[in-house]
């Protein structure tokens, strides 16, 4: 099977990407990872910016899902605070909970885009759901040693393949 590491969009970071073209597309659902997409993987308490974009998003009447590989104590930490459904330990690039949640919510995929940091968990797993991906720029370089592996395997995919040049933005 051959595997699609190209994101649909990719931006600088959360900040920067263009909810109002992606409501405009018919997006209503935005499926957030934690760990060094909204926040490094060590912060404990949300970022304030971070929290008051996702109520900004929230009065837009998007839906926020965190799905994370995290365990769940620090993902629950987050949703208690933003007061969104959250999926920990969802093994991606694996697509079991992006099934549950269209199961839970009744969601169509096309209404749905999967935001991200990392090509080999992130956005494959939304790729082979047929979500719209959303690559983001790393927020830290502190990392767990299974992110370094899958950072090196990542550097080696982008030397070796015109997927994205890193710093080269859609938008």
């Amino acid at each position: 099977m051959k595997r699609n590491y190209k994101p649909t969009i990719y931006v600088k970071d959360i900040y920067s990407i263009n909810y109002k073209k992606l409501k405009d597309n018919h997006i209503k659902y935005l499926l957030f990872d934690l760990d060094n997409t909204i926040c490094d993987n060590k912060t404990k308490v949300l970022p304030v910016k971070a929290y008051d974009l996702f109520n900004t998003l929230k009065k837009e009447n998007f839906t926020i899902i965190i799905i994370s590989n995290s365990w769940y104590f620090r993902v629950r930490r987050f949703t208690k605070k933003l007061k969104v459904q959250g999926y920990s330990f969802a093994l991606k690039p694996f697509t079991n909970v992006y099934k549950k949640i269209i199961k839970k919510n009744n969601i169509n995929i096309q209404e749905m885009a999967a935001i991200g940091d990392q090509i080999y968990t992130d956005i494959i797993g939304a790729n082979k759901m047929n979500i719209t991906s959303v690559l983001v720029d790393r927020i830290s370089n502190k990392e767990s040693i299974l992110t370094k592996i899958n950072r090196i395997r990542e550097n080696q995919l982008l030397k070796k393949r015109a997927i994205i040049r890193r710093g080269v933005y859609d938008e």
